[in-house]
């Protein structure tokens, strides 16, 4: 059965790459976010649905995988599926190929609604939208995290600063994989770029709010948690290749 998908094109930005000019994977994940957020709108669920009906869709996980970082100038065209929710979890999968139409990215990103006045999480939503849901999406990434517990090294605080946070007043979901790969010793990440990451959002972080980074190697990558009042805040699990001249 034909799935039903939101397609759009960005190109990537000087401000989008990194010091070799390839895509940075906070930057996919701001064009996930929007590529999404416009699907949404395209079926009539803009800013002021959401509100009267009381929800707000906020990213509890999601991982990325590159098969290929695109560079500075690029023009990318994302496809955006959606799966129906269950047990109040939405998968949605977003595929970027490039102008060659050769797959360059992927991202699951598994969405949640939370109530607005109370914070808890809706297991479905109220409404029903023809054509935007699909029943399944096959296409998935591992959401693991390869966690460690032991020989963790402090990067130190993180302040949630103004330009990290987004609508509601925490840090924007993209801008965490900033913080991990900012947390690396930088003649780590100097000459390497994220290859794979899988992050999941446990506890938001409000502007002004520090949390505090731990990092160590893990599996074929590095492992990663944020701690705010002694609560986990977020976990990452990052993979990173050596920059090909």
């Amino acid at each position: 059965m034909e799935q039903f998908y939101y397609q759009g094109t960005a190109v990537v930005e000087n401000a989008d790459a990194d010091c070799h000019s390839l895509l940075k994977a906070s930057a996919l994940l701001r064009y996930v976010e929007q590529i999404s957020t416009m699907h949404a709108r395209h079926f009539g669920m803009d800013d002021k649905f959401f509100e009267d009906h009381g929800v707000a869709f906020l990213v509890g996980k999601q991982a990325l995988r590159f098969s290929r970082v695109p560079r500075r100038g690029e023009t990318l065209t994302l496809c955006s599926r959606s799966e129906k929710a269950l047990r109040g979890s939405i998968k949605r999968v977003t595929t970027l190929t490039d102008e060659a139409r050769q797959e360059v990215a992927m991202v699951d990103s598994r969405w949640i609604m939370s109530s607005l006045e109370n914070g808890h999480i809706l297991r479905q939503p109220g409404w029903t939208v023809e054509g935007y849901w699909n029943e399944t999406v096959k296409e998935e990434l591992p959401l693991l995290l390869h966690k460690r517990r032991d020989s963790l090294t402090s990067a130190g605080l993180v302040t949630a600063r103004y330009s990290q946070c987004d609508l509601h007043y925490h840090i924007n979901n993209a801008f965490y994989l900033d913080i991990v790969c900012d947390a690396l010793p930088l003649e780590i990440m100097r000459d390497h770029v994220v290859k794979f990451a899988s992050i999941n959002y446990h506890r938001e972080v409000p502007m002004g709010q520090q949390v505090e980074v731990f990092y160590t190697p893990s599996d074929d990558g590095w492992y990663f948690i944020a701690k705010r009042a002694d609560k986990t805040a977020f976990e990452c699990y990052l993979e990173l290749e050596p920059v090909k001249q």
